[in-house]
């Protein structure tokens, strides 16, 4: 079993660069996913299997240096298909598993969560069961409560958690190419603070609600620490009589100190707008969003169990403690930034695609398909 050949599946929403990387989270895990597999002793080739059905190559297989198959060749030449990034088409995948392949589903979105949303709003972008078996469904840790039972039911009745990864090697790029600097600098420690809330708004897990009101708590408490809050993800909503109502009735909105933004990738943000973000979550604690503004050093204010020991954490759906959370951040990461910098910089090995840990479980992972 020393020479294998993985295919991870990828959507294809536009040809940029940017745009695929920026506009989805799961781009980069799947991304990353392919860096961490080529690692491997026991894996020889790794393939980005494009299902947009659009010419090769993909441009993210170009970036990462790795070949495109169409789904119909990697049924043919790939002994693992992971489906990270899009569902491959049946009479494929029927052909990969009647040649001895395996079919992994690779959880790194809420399916529950928008199973839910779908359900409750009339959508259609709610759970489609897969037509083809798939050999195992791998979850990541974040989204390990709300969706094992859902995928041993569903999909297999071989679920495991995989290691959630991360690398700034995004991050970086970006900044460099668009010769941004997004790390952390306070020149001015009498200057207030610019608050960033940089939720996407697209499904109830992450959305502006809870950042602005703990920004709204910190303002009350101590408004000479704020100079504004940006809601970025939130100018389409304008107008939106919910939008309207929940944001006129603040203070930070009567003392014109609270604008909605639109979208605007991190480096930008961190490098031109923001000098702190507060963020939000429910059910999906590990999340790229935080790890960039830990890696960019500037205070990030959140509610993550799994990063309580880095950053500035405070209690899920509770606005008062985070208001004091953020009051005393912005009071005191100025004179501790080198510090909080370091502790998230040793946080942030963990999930390296080049930890011996993260490698030795992906290994495992691989092996128990074929065991």
């Amino acid at each position: 079993m020393a020479s294998l050949r993985v295919g991870i599946t990828f959507s294809r929403s536009a040809e940029d660069i940017a745009s695929l990387l920026w506009s989805s989270g799961i781009n980069q895990n799947a991304v990353l996913a392919v860096m961490a597999f080529r690692r491997l002793p026991i894996v020889a080739d790794t393939f980005v299997v494009d299902c947009s059905g659009l010419s090769a190559p993909h441009p993210l297989a170009t970036w990462a240096g790795v070949p495109t198959l169409s789904p119909a060749d990697a049924a043919e030449r790939c002994d693992v298909v992971i489906e990270i990034g899009a569902r491959a088409p049946v009479v494929d995948m029927e052909r990969l598993r009647a040649r001895g392949g395996k079919l992994v589903s690779y959880m790194a979105g809420n399916a529950m969560a928008m199973n839910l949303e779908a359900l409750s709003s009339g959508l259609s972008h709610g759970e489609i069961p897969s037509l083809v078996p798939f050999d195992a469904v791998w979850i990541t840790p974040q989204h390990w409560h709300m969706n094992r039972d859902l995928c041993r039911i569903m999909r297999s009745d071989k679920v495991t958690r995989c290691p959630h990864i991360w690398d700034p090697i995004f991050f970086d790029l970006f900044a460099r190419t668009h010769a941004l600097n997004p790390f952390y600098r306070r020149e001015d420690a009498a200057r207030p603070w610019r608050i960033a809330v940089m939720e996407p708004n697209i499904n109830v897990l992450k959305t502006f609600h809870l950042p602005m009101l703990v920004a709204e708590e910190a303002y009350r408490a101590r408004p000479e620490l704020i100079d504004r809050v940006l809601l970025f993800n939130t100018l389409h909503l304008v107008g939106n009589p919910h939008f309207d109502d929940i944001t006129t009735g603040l203070d930070l909105h009567k003392s014109g100190k609270m604008f909605a933004e639109g979208r605007f990738a991190t480096p930008v943000i961190l490098a031109e707008h923001a000098d702190a973000v507060v963020v939000h979550q429910w059910e999906n604690d590990l999340n790229y969003l935080y790890w960039d503004v830990l890696w960019s050093g500037h205070p990030l204010i959140h509610n993550s169990p799994s990063a309580r020991d880095v950053g500035y954490y405070y209690t899920s759906f509770d606005p008062a403690d985070g208001g004091r959370v953020l009051a005393d951040a912005l009071g005191r990461h100025r004179d501790r930034a080198g510090t909080a910098r370091a502790e998230a910089l040793d946080f942030l090995r963990r999930f390296s695609i080049d930890q011996p840990a993260v490698l030795a479980a992906h290994e495992a992972l691989i092996e128990d398909l074929f065991a």
